[in-house]
């Protein structure tokens, strides 16, 4: 090639410095590049100061999330015709809670936030023996990550498994992604938690998936209207006890309590350990 002849301008690594040190930076590659485009452009060697390592670990870090992300939503996209989240449960927030005292809408409303800004890992079981106050809660804590632009699915636990069965036939989304998507999304919320029969296949199937956001330390939202004796064996009734205490045991180790014990509708209820 005639370099002679063609319009260009040198590029070299003048001027180009650590943030942190201010040692010299050399561009990628060759010493110097032929090009015509702004040497802002041209990708330089990362600095080994120890600043400079730290930086460049939290920005790949974030850089990975944005595109995990963006990968979950696109999965998402590709699952649900249209919002996940069903109409009705959109109108739900904390402020027209009209069921709780104000000390547990607090506590609920403090857990979110944390979740909100990545510093929950523990999940939360909310215990009640009305199916509505518990959904309109895990809805509110839902809604409230939505708003935050988190990403959330909230789906019943027979949902899940019906979405796996599926991925069987189909060549869209495989289950390897579905249980990706379920482990590592912002939030999980399981609505009505063993409210039908499990197999061992679903029992199998939901421990991968809680048992992977407990390893990633993300947060879970279990409702259920059965005690944790209740749910054991009503898991075990179609599957090998030891299974069933096994996946009940490994919510209950990463998941603080909501109790409404609300059965009058008289505003009794209490917020306890699991």
């Amino acid at each position: 090639m005639d370099l002679e002849n063609l319009n260009f301008k040198v590029i070299t690594n003048e001027g180009a410095k650590c943030g942190f040190c201010n040692k010299i930076l050399k561009p990628k590659g060759l010493d110097y590049l032929y090009a015509n485009v702004s040497k802002d452009y041209i990708e330089y060697e990362r600095c080994n100061c120890k600043d400079a390592i730290k930086f460049w670990k939290e920005y790949d870090l974030k850089l990975y999330k944005d595109e995990q992300q963006k990968k979950y939503k696109e999965t998402i996209n590709k699952i649900y015709n249209d919002n996940f989240l069903k109409k009705r449960l959109q109108k739900y927030n904390f402020e027209n809670i009209d069921f709780l005292n104000i000390e547990t809408i607090k506590i609920i409303e403090n857990y979110t936030k944390e979740c909100i800004k990545g510093k929950m890992k523990d999940g939360i079981i909310i215990y009640g023996n009305f199916g509505y106050e518990n959904t309109y809660i895990a809805a509110c804590i839902a809604n409230k990550m939505i708003e935050n632009d988190k990403i959330i699915l909230m789906e019943k636990s027979s949902s899940i498994l019906d979405r796996i069965k599926e991925s069987f036939n189909k060549n869209t989304i495989s289950e390897l992604e579905l249980i990706e998507l379920y482990s590592n999304i912002d939030m999980l919320i399981i609505d009505d938690f063993a409210s039908e029969i499990f197999s061992k296949w679903a029992v199998d199937e939901l421990y991968k998936i809680i048992n992977n956001r407990y390893e990633n330390e993300l947060p879970i939202v279990i409702t259920t209207r059965y005690t944790k004796e209740e749910l054991i064996s009503k898991i075990s009734s179609e599957t090998d006890l030891k299974d069933a205490k096994d996946l009940v045991q490994i919510l209950y180790k990463m998941c603080y309590g909501v109790s409404i014990v609300n059965s009058d509708f008289d505003n009794k209820n209490q917020v306890e350990k699991v």
